[in-house]
């Protein structure tokens, strides 16, 4: 055990060596290309696109970097009093550095990209919205924008740091949403609150069990006939040789779909956002206005 511990390590400090490395050579080559746009006005033009083309790879290796310290428990730690102990899956904090990632995986239009995984939510005007796992706020800002002054949207996440830089960007917005801090299993809300929950990137960080507490969970707060939408990401449909930038898990939403009907969900369709191999799963619940699910049909 102690072995392979220390293999493990001599083969992260070997990825920082390299990372180190590589970083240098990048910069080397754009302060040679400063040195030239200096002393000849005619490389100008054509260095421009090699310094934009310097500039991205340095971007991807800064993100290879930052995702490093992601992977070896940088930006993961204890949730909501203490509820990595209790189980609750990973917790994602570092919401400066979880900010800066999202930015560099979507090139800068990490908006645009909750916008479009909103658009199977079908959001309306006036809707109570759930974003759950909400992160830093970015999906619940967009929601808000959906729903307009008559609908409300509130973020929860495990994460009390998260939920801070979430509140701070929200007020930058100009718009008024509510953050709270706690858990998918234990949803700090009251029965029959919500119009929508939403669950985005965050299945493939819990456990099956902690998943079923969530999929209840969604159905206790939900008004009759609430709507549940669930995105995450699929299995790769072909394997590439190159490095991934961002590795995480894949959630079989069939499976999801099982789990959901058996928490009196009735599901409606399953299908992909359009980007990034992920996958969405939409269904609504089975209560009535007393809020006890309807039994089944036969």
């Amino acid at each position: 055990m102690h072995s392979s511990d220390h293999h493990a390590g001599n083969g992260s400090h070997s990825r920082k060596r390299v990372i180190a490395l590589a970083l240098l050579a990048k910069l080397s080559l754009v302060a040679g290309f400063l040195v030239l746009a200096k002393l000849g006005m005619g490389y100008i033009q054509a260095g421009a696109w090699t310094a934009a083309f310097h500039g991205l790879v340095l971007a991807v290796i800064a993100g290879l970097a930052l995702w490093g310290s992601l992977r070896h428990g940088g930006l993961v730690g204890k949730g909501a009093h203490g509820a990595s102990d209790r189980g609750i899956g990973i917790v994602l904090h570092r919401a400066a550095a979880y900010d800066l990632l999202a930015r560099v995986l979507t090139f800068g239009r990490e908006g645009r990209f909750r916008e479009l995984m909103l658009r199977p939510a079908k959001l309306q005007p006036g809707e109570a919205v759930l974003d759950v796992a909400c992160g830093t706020g970015t999906l619940a800002i967009a929601a808000k924008r959906l729903v307009g002054s008559g609908g409300s949207v509130t973020g929860v996440d495990a994460s009390a740091e998260m939920i801070d830089r979430a509140r701070a960007k929200a007020e930058r917005s100009g718009l008024d949403l509510t953050f709270v801090n706690g858990t998918a299993q234990e949803l700090p809300f009251k029965d029959a609150q919500f119009d929508i929950v939403v669950g985005t990137l965050m299945l493939h960080h819990l456990s099956k069990p902690v998943r079923s507490a969530f999929i209840r969970e969604a159905a206790r707060v939900l008004k009759p006939a609430g709507r549940l939408l669930l995105i995450d990401f699929g299995r790769p449909v072909r394997k590439s040789g190159l490095p991934r930038l961002h590795k995480h898990g894949h959630v079989d939403m069939h499976s999801v779909a099982s789990l959901l009907t058996e928490s009196g969900f009735q599901v409606g369709d399953i299908g992909a956002v359009g980007t990034k191999n992920l996958n969405y799963i939409r269904a609504t619940t089975n209560k009535d206005q007393s809020g006890l699910a309807s039994p089944a049909a036969p």
